[in-house]
């Protein structure tokens, strides 16, 4: 099974509808708030989603922690955190 991140940065182009990158341009470390990639509000939105959707968990809860989202690491760590207890 591809990992979480191997996973989501498809995810991440076909949300946002990015047609000129393919995910192997995505950098693990890449911003996704402020960054190259230019996530709105919207963005986000559709994002939360479509991961929800994917993995099968519930990525935000009352409140937006952008933390989660500072890169594609660190928003790999937070599914992967949310897919265990899930389970758990």
């Amino acid at each position: 099974m591809a990992s979480v991140k191997e996973q989501l940065k498809p995810i991440i182009l076909k949300s946002l509808r990015i047609t000129d990158l393919t995910p192997a341009d995505l950098r693990d470390d890449q911003p996704l708030l402020g960054g190259d990639l230019e996530i709105d509000s919207i963005d986000i939105l559709q994002l939360v989603l479509e991961i929800e959707r994917h993995f099968g968990i519930k990525l935000v809860g009352a409140k937006f922690d952008e933390k989660e989202w500072g890169s594609i690491n660190a928003l790999a760590a937070t599914i992967e955190s949310k897919m265990a207890a899930a389970k758990s």
